[in-house]
């Protein structure tokens, strides 16, 4: 199996320390000019030093990684920079390489691999998606049209890293800047013409892109969402603003959709564009140019379970376009990358044929069964946030027939804040409710559904039957053998996910397989042992406990119409 340290380019550098500090700061210890070692890579990973390398030791949240320095000298290392406190940590114990002192390790490490590899970003366009919701449909959306348009280019995303049929997965978003810089080689050398790229907030804090100057950026919304890091809203959008600095990009597109939007559409120091889903917008900054909008033209939106068919207006005329994916967030995410990749010179109309053809994204409105009639309508999606479970369920809603599903659960260790608000989403906007677990991690199950449950008294209830499942799995095969072909099933969170984090342990748990094989078991209803929810409408659920076929259930309407 292929995995990101195997992405290496054929380029050996060989790079001279002194040249190095020279170029991107730093100091290097007095006394090594003796040393004649050359720097042939860079890494923050001791575990990924190969012989020639440089590595990074930045401080971490528990550790400081001066503590593998002994580990990257062992597998090779011929360098290692740090600040001031790392220099303390390592103190004489490797009198054979070279040190280095900078003040930021992990800002200075961006700087320092795009050195030593020769600055790969300048050669391709290089495209930067952020936001809280969409970012993986979105760059999915890019990454086609420019492939179609262009030629080869690579996507590097929560899906993970993708060139032609190469496609690696990744454990984070936004890979490490060193990383970053290095597979940027590998895929020039591999005749990529572009990249497209999720840039997560983490990223931009921890100068994952550092060392990047994109030629384009997006920003697609932003709601509630890892406040256990960033703290505050204000936090949190003030680090996806620093994708808009002009030492990160050149141009940008905003999508004002929300006012985190709005407010940095005015405030972006870079040219940009705006899109808005809902209705035609003149826009002025603080100097007073009009930025030309994109948009929804009016009562030009028909939506389908097979996609929407919509006009956009654009600064050069109306454009026909067909979104293949279901709902009104879509057709924003699609919006956004035909504003994206039209900035970067290519025709409006050509853009939105290329994107109309786009294939389903992993795990976002991915459509596991169609409707027909025997079977509801089943999606997986990573909404994952508050506001992420209502947008999918408005999208759903105007496909739906008969009732609509949600099933969800809330993460461990993360922001306990939003836990309560998802269950108000869901209750909110779904007619049958299922409240199961995502990944645990640390955390006792049974207290997280607890907190999650305590949103259901607050909600604006239109759920007709509030559901607790502690087995996932068990949930999703229930929701689909109990559904009605006229309902719409939405399994919430995980979307792409093949993992289920309990403790430090990871456990396969893939909610697009566990669907699709309740779908092929639809003719075989089975018992299933379940937590049922009474919801009486301006009440607190109350727990019982029952055990009998899904099918059998009598359902408590609590609501006076749909």
């Amino acid at each position: 199996m292929t995995e990101l340290s195997d992405l290496r380019p054929q380029y050996r550098p060989q790079v001279d320390p002194a040249d190095l500090v020279a170029a991107v700061g730093g100091n290097l210890r007095p006394g090594l000019r003796e040393l004649d070692e050359k720097i042939s890579g860079v890494t923050l990973d001791s575990k990924d030093v190969q012989s020639g390398d440089l590595f990074v030791a930045v401080p971490g949240f528990k550790r400081h990684g001066a503590e593998f320095a002994a580990a990257a000298v062992e597998a090779g290392a011929v360098a290692v920079a740090t600040d001031a406190r790392g220099l303390e940590v390592i103190g004489d114990q490797f009198p054979n390489i070279y040190l280095i002192e900078v003040e930021d390790p992990r800002a200075w490490a961006g700087l320092a691999a795009a050195h030593v590899w020769a600055n790969p970003g300048d050669e391709l366009t290089m495209v930067g998606i952020t936001g809280t919701n969409g970012k993986t449909t979105t760059t999915h959306f890019v990454h086609h049209a420019l492939t179609q348009l262009s030629g080869p280019t690579m996507m590097i995303g929560t899906v993970g890293v993708t060139l032609g049929d190469t496609h690696v997965e990744s454990a984070r978003t936004s890979v490490e800047a060193p990383l970053l810089h290095r597979i940027l080689k590998w895929a020039r050398e591999r005749g990529a013409k572009n990249v497209v790229m999720e840039v997560s907030s983490h990223a931009l804090s921890l100068n994952r892109v550092e060392g990047v100057t994109f030629d384009m950026v997006a920003f697609l919304n932003l709601q509630r969402d890892h406040l256990d890091f960033h703290k505050t809203m204000r936090e949190y959008f003030d680090a996806k603003a620093l994708l808009f600095e002009p030492g990160l990009a050149r141009r940008g597109v905003v999508c004002i959709d929300d006012e985190w939007g709005r407010q940095l559409s005015q405030q972006a120091p870079i040219p940009i564009e705006v899109v808005t889903t809902s209705g035609r917008l003149a826009l002025e900054n603080e100097n007073n140019n009009a930025h030309a909008g994109w948009y929804v033209a009016a009562s030009e939106l028909n939506e389908t379970d097979a996609g929407t068919d919509l006009k956009v207006g654009a600064p050069s005329g109306e454009v026909d376009m067909h979104c293949p994916l279901p709902g009104v967030i879509n057709v924003q995410n699609q919006m956004t990358a035909l504003a994206v990749v039209t900035g970067l010179g290519y025709a409006p109309q050509k853009v939105a044929d290329a994107l109309s053809t786009t294939a389903q994204v992993p795990g976002r409105m991915e459509v596991i069964a169609k409707r027909d009639d025997d079977t509801p309508l089943v999606i997986v999606d990573f909404a994952h946030t508050p506001d992420a479970m209502s947008s999918a369920c408005n999208a759903l809603d105007p496909v739906t027939p008969g009732r609509l599903w949600c099933l969800f659960g809330a993460t461990g260790d993360r922001d306990r804040g939003k836990r309560p608000l998802m269950a108000k989403a869901a209750a909110a906007n779904a007619d049958i409710v299922i409240l199961t677990d995502d990944d645990i991690y640390t955390e006792d199950p049974a207290a997280i559904r607890a907190e999650v449950a305590t949103g259901f008294g607050e909600a604006n209830m239109r759920a007709r039957q509030l559901w607790e499942d502690d087995d996932r799995a068990n949930a999703i095969r229930a929701a689909v053998l109990a559904a009605s072909a006229d309902d719409t099933i939405l399994i919430a969170g995980r979307g792409h996910e093949t993992i289920q984090m309990i403790g430090d342990t990871p456990h396969p748990l893939d909610d697009r397989a566990e669907a699709r094989e309740a779908v092929a078991m639809r003719a075989d209803a089975r018992k299933i042992d379940v937590t049922v929810w009474d919801s009486p409408q301006g009440q607190a659920p109350r727990l019982r406990n029952r055990a009998q076929t899904w099918e059998d259930l009598d359902y408590h309407d609590t609501t006076t119409s749909r």
